[in-house]
């Protein structure tokens, strides 16, 4: 059994707000290891996941965030690459989350990772 089906199950009776936040901070906490701009990753109440997926040009991060209770969308934020590093992340692009169970949300934002890097 994945990690993730273990977490579902413990989870299956919380509300998908609580089931998301908790699942999200276990992935965090895996990603935060190897992440290369920890000091500028989008970072909020609402924002529940957020990856590094910087290119050669520019600082990325793809963010699950929360807009109301039990509604998401997956955004891009990002800035270009500069020595100064005096530009702020934004938002460029965003995609509507329709599913509503925390794994379907979670593969939706797996598709987008897999989009925004180039891999699908």
């Amino acid at each position: 059994m994945s990690i993730l089906s273990e977490l579902l199950v413990s989870l299956e009776k919380s509300e998908l707000d609580d089931q998301l936040k908790q699942i999200c901070d276990e992935i965090m906490k895996e990603e935060m290891i190897e992440m290369k701009n920890v000091q500028l990753q989008p970072v909020g109440p609402n924002i529940f996941l957020s990856i590094d997926c910087s290119d050669k040009r520019n600082i990325n991060f793809l963010c699950l965030e929360r807009e109301s209770k039990e509604k998401y969308i997956v955004s891009l934020w990002s800035k270009k690459l500069t020595l100064a590093n005096i530009d702020s992340l934004k938002r460029k692009k965003v995609w509507e989350v329709t599913e509503v169970k925390a794994e379907k949300i979670l593969k939706f934002y797996a598709e987008q990772l897999k989009f925004v890097k180039g891999q699908f």
